[in-house]
């Protein structure tokens, strides 16, 4: 399932985000109130934020992702083998991909595939792609703000 975006608010007037240190300050100030807050892991492009996932947020009465609740508990807190990524792609002509959405943590076979695959984070919630930074920062701000 994609996130359709309504780019009609191009419209509004935006600061210019500058360098990649502007992007890694909006994002890190917008995503600052998820909890557990997603921490930066990737400082050049592709940017990545990877959080946890509570145990409690994740609902083992539809198990989508076919985990074992006994293993899962192993983390304590959080889940042992999945957790959320945020991912920015900055691609050759200026134009962006954003990803959010579950990545396997563990090291299994299938699971590194899973990982390694084009449409990463492999469980993506939300995929847009952007074909400047203006309309990027509008999006986030949508959707974090």
């Amino acid at each position: 399932m994609y996130f359709e975006y309504p780019f009609e608010k191009l419209k509004q007037n935006i600061n210019p985000m500058n360098s990649t240190q502007d992007l890694i300050g909006l994002i890190e100030t917008l995503i600052s109130n998820l909890d557990p807050t997603p921490l930066l892991v990737s400082e050049e492009f592709p940017l990545r934020w990877e959080s946890p996932i509570s145990f409690g947020d994740y609902d083992f009465s539809e198990n989508f992702l076919d985990l074992d609740q006994d293993y899962e508990r192993l983390n304590g807190k959080y889940l042992q083998s999945v957790g959320t990524a945020i991912e920015l792609v900055k691609y050759e002509n200026g134009s962006y991909e954003y990803w959010d959405g579950i990545f396997m943590i563990e090291a299994h076979t299938w699971c590194s595939k899973l990982n390694s695959a084009e449409d990463f984070p492999s469980f993506s919630l939300i995929n847009e792609k952007f074909e400047n930074t203006n309309e990027l920062v509008i999006f986030l701000k949508d959707l974090y703000g």
